[in-house]
């Protein structure tokens, strides 16, 4: 079983390695910092920051990011078209914490964590390099930087 899991890891690795190889930026928007929406109604570009925010808002809001896009892709391939990205969100008193990863059968694996402050509705993204909390763009740039 440990064997099994390894080379799973090996093999999830592998792929992430040749995604970061392959990166097209040209498809990808870039980074939203806040948790905003566009009605479909409105014909210019402006945004309206939503009042109210709800577990569906932040899931399409964090599902939106590049970075997120990415990681649904290789969930989405390596199960086969089976699952994508998982959210588990947690409400504190000023801010919903929430775990972006892939949920397996005997475990939840974060591959980000995310804070978005209930009243700013600000999106920060945990750098586990540094251990900060800082801006999807940010996270993007670093990111671009390692690679």
């Amino acid at each position: 079983m440990k064997r099994a899991g390894i080379k799973y890891t090996l093999y999830l690795l592998l792929i992430v390695i040749a995604m970061a190889c392959n990166n097209n930026s040209n498809t990808t928007r870039p980074a939203t910092d806040t948790l905003e929406k566009t009605p479909a109604a409105v014909a210019d570009s402006s945004k309206i920051i939503v009042p109210i925010v709800t577990e569906n808002d932040i899931i399409d809001t964090l599902t939106a990011l590049p970075f997120v896009k990415e990681s649904n892709q290789l969930i989405d391939s390596v199960s086969h078209h089976k699952h994508g990205m998982a959210f588990i969100i947690d409400t504190a008193d000023k801010a919903y914490h929430v775990r972006a990863g892939y949920d397996r059968e005997d475990r939840f694996e974060t591959f980000y964590t995310f804070s978005v402050d209930k009243k700013t509705r600000a999106i920060k993204v945990l750098d586990v390099i540094s251990g900060e909390m800082i801006t999807p763009a940010e996270f993007e740039k670093r990111r671009a930087a390692h690679q």
